[in-house]
């Protein structure tokens, strides 16, 4: 009981539930120790930042430009652009890659492996994508630590291959203030009549996100709660969620992700966050196929600096809270509240996420 998370979760639900939340099993039911839930928040804290030796810097940067570039797969494209142009800038090696989307980034990956045309050098992804390209044989092993990488952001899988921690992210909800003034206070408040016909899930996002609300609260409590939002409070389950929240249509968003500049830049769509929202850990891996090994090798060892998180904070809004930048612009963020991604999560994590949607969806995709 004297864990962050935990406490969180008994202050909220201790306070006088909704009518309509109280038809619910409220309480936490946690799947995991709570340590275990509460293990990745070392990643919110670690400032270490990516140190090499000059010497052994500049042999690097020779073997790269030999190889001659870096390809990159991920999930964002404006993200790798900004990455590619600030690299290139810097070491004079030329960088490309792509943006797949988190539905299809595994099965791409794999294809272009097993047709023997290796594309790919360094693969952007969640951890509980990471472990499906791990348990494929896709990623390679590196020794980080000798390329100046802190420990602590090295992460692996048995020996299937090992990452690097590079960028912690979130799911977040959102509501546009000129209609929403009294916000839910926990993921069960949103049954209440009062938001009716006012909410969006993005479709992939609530699917996903509930692998992180089934680590803290009963799984089952969870399918009959979503089932619920659904079909009595109307909850529009779509891909086009964006449009509709700042139009004000439907002017609540459920678990949408991250801090987007289209929606905050409104000056009226303000983020918040109940407890059990998941906090999600992006990492990469070298291909054990990449056709530019050593390029690879520094182009995510500089990934993992603090220059390249605020390239990418800057691109997208998502970063390495560390370095100070999430709360600029959300001040009132408190990873006390959050599920995060760790070694000691992701694969349960993944198996909660096939059962929601299994259960609430009948096999839908």
């Amino acid at each position: 009981m004297s864990s962050a998370l935990l406490g969180c979760s008994d202050a909220q639900t201790d306070e006088a539930p909704s009518s309509t939340a109280s038809i619910f099993d409220t309480s936490i039911s946690p799947s995991l120790p709570i340590e275990s839930l509460n293990s990745g928040r070392t990643f919110s804290l670690l400032k270490a930042d990516w140190k090499l030796d000059p010497m052994r810097l500049n042999r690097l940067v020779k073997a790269a430009r030999l190889e001659g570039g870096i390809y990159w797969s991920g999930y964002n494209q404006v993200q790798i652009d900004a990455w590619c142009a600030a690299f290139t800038n810097e070491f004079d090696v030329p960088c490309s890659g792509r943006g797949v989307s988190a539905r299809q980034i595994i099965t791409s990956l794999a294809a272009e492996s097993d047709a023997k045309q290796p594309k790919t050098d360094v693969a952007y992804l969640s951890m509980s994508q990471m472990a499906q390209y791990f348990d494929k044989g896709l990623a390679s092993t590196t020794d980080w630590e000798s390329l100046g990488i802190n420990q602590s952001k090295i992460w692996s899988d048995g020996e299937r291959g090992n990452a690097v921690g590079i960028i912690l992210s979130q799911y977040t909800h959102f509501a546009n203030t000129n209609y929403i003034q009294e916000m839910p206070a926990t993921i069960f408040d949103w049954a209440d009549p009062q938001y009716k016909g006012l909410i969006c899930a993005p479709d992939f996002l609530l699917r996903a996100g509930n692998g992180f609300l089934g680590l803290l609260y009963d799984p089952e409590v969870m399918i009959q709660l979503h089932r619920h939002l659904i079909d009595e409070n109307d909850m529009l389950v779509t891909n086009d969620c964006d449009a509709l929240l700042v139009s004000g249509e439907r002017p609540l968003t459920y678990m949408g992700y991250g801090l987007p500049y289209n929606l905050l830049d409104t000056g009226y769509i303000e983020p918040f966050w109940n407890p059990g929202l998941g906090a999600n850990l992006f990492s990469h891996a070298i291909a054990a196929d990449a056709p530019h090994p050593n390029a690879a090798k520094l182009f995510t060892a500089w990934s993992s600096s603090q220059r390249a998180a605020d390239i990418s904070w800057q691109s997208i809004r998502q970063g390495w809270p560390a370095y100070g930048t999430l709360h600029e612009v959300a001040p009132h963020f408190d990873y006390d509240k959050m599920v995060f991604e760790s070694t000691d999560t992701y694969r349960l994590r993944s198996e909660r996420t096939r059962y929601f949607q299994e259960k609430l969806f009948e096999g839908k995709r």
